[in-house]
């Protein structure tokens, strides 16, 4: 099974339960209860989806690493190519 379809089936089956108890096809004294939140769970649980993903981002760009050696390396790359397209013609 690949990724789309667990994403899928874990969401169709979220929103199936979701909707029943919204629909007050499950009753239970603590559906009741909750009842509010349970309402705007989805937006709850995106919401915080956002927040987890930001975070993440923010984390792995702030602990990106440097590398001296590839950036050295890709601007000798870039001389060579431009000498290498002077030398058929082509002026920057």
């Amino acid at each position: 099974m690949t990724k789309l379809f667990q994403w899928l089936f874990c969401i169709s089956l979220y929103a199936a339960v979701w909707l029943s108890v919204l629909t007050t096809s499950v009753y239970s004294v603590f559906v009741e209860e909750w009842k509010e939140i349970i309402k705007f769970s989805p937006a709850i649980i995106i919401i915080l989806f956002a927040v987890y993903s930001i975070i993440v981002i923010l984390w792995r760009v702030y602990t990106f690493n440097d590398c001296p050696e590839a950036a050295e390396e890709l601007q000798e790359q870039i001389k060579k190519t431009k000498e290498e397209l002077k030398q058929k013609g082509l002026v920057f």
